[in-house]
Formats: C-alpha cells, sequence, structure tokens
C-alpha cells in the first residue's frame, strides 16, 4: 500500500492587505525582483546603466535592513518573504516560475549581503 500523501495548502497568489507588515515585505521583494529583470535586461542589450544598478542595490540594502529590525518578531522572515513577494509578482502578472526565481535571486542577494555585513 503507498504511503499517504501530505497535502500541504497551496501559497497564496493574493497579496496581503495594504496596512500590514506582510505586504510591505512582500512589495519590496517584488520591486527587487522586477529590479534584477530589469537589470538582466539591459546586461543582454549592450550595459546596465548605473541608475538600475543603484536602484537594485538600494532596494536589497532596505530589505536587509528591514529583515535585521524585524527578524526577533518574525524568525520565518524568508518564509514570509517568499510567500508574500511571490504573490505580489503573481498580482502582477508575472509567471509563477518567473516568480520563484526572481524572489529566490532577491532573497539569495539579501543573504549575502547580510553576511557581508556581519563579517
Amino acid at each position: 500500500m503507498p504511503p499517504a500523501a501530505t497535502l500541504a495548502p497551496a501559497p497564496s497568489t493574493t497579496p496581503a492587505p495594504a496596512n500590514t507588515i506582510e505586504h510591505r515585505i512582500g512589495a519590496l521583494v517584488a520591486t527587487a525582483g522586477i529590479a534584477i529583470a530589469e537589470a538582466l535586461d539591459e546586461h543582454r542589450h549592450g550595459a546596465l546603466s548605473p541608475r538600475t544598478k543603484t536602484r537594485g542595490g538600494d532596494l536589497i540594502c532596505e530589505l536587509v535592513r528591514l529583515r535585521q529590525f524585524l527578524i526577533a518578531d518574525f524568525p520565518n522572515f524568508d518564509v514570509m518573504a517568499r510567500t508574500h513577494g511571490v504573490a505580489m509578482l503573481r498580482a502582477a502578472d508575472v509567471s509563477l516560475a518567473t516568480a520563484g526565481v526572481l524572489v529566490d535571486e532577491v532573497l539569495d542577494l539579501m543573504h549575502k549581503v547580510t553576511r557581508i555585513a556581519l563579517n
């Protein structure tokens, strides 16, 4: 007899209400993800503009600061950021696969910056 499957709820594709920390985090992750996509597009078509590079860096730094401020109260910050970042991107008609990749990149960069800041 096959083992019983464990069913988990599907991730929400609806952004959190606007007046919540989840919404703020999701919006920040989604905006940083879009900045990464813009940077990749610019790079593919010639050169990355200083404006796009600065914008992406500023967004990642803001996310790092927010994570450091909230991590004691929200120990699952990364899960919240992933869930709500994907939901915000999906609400902007970004495919689930693309949203997942962009959020992964944002969180990866956030962790790299955090490691650098702590050393």
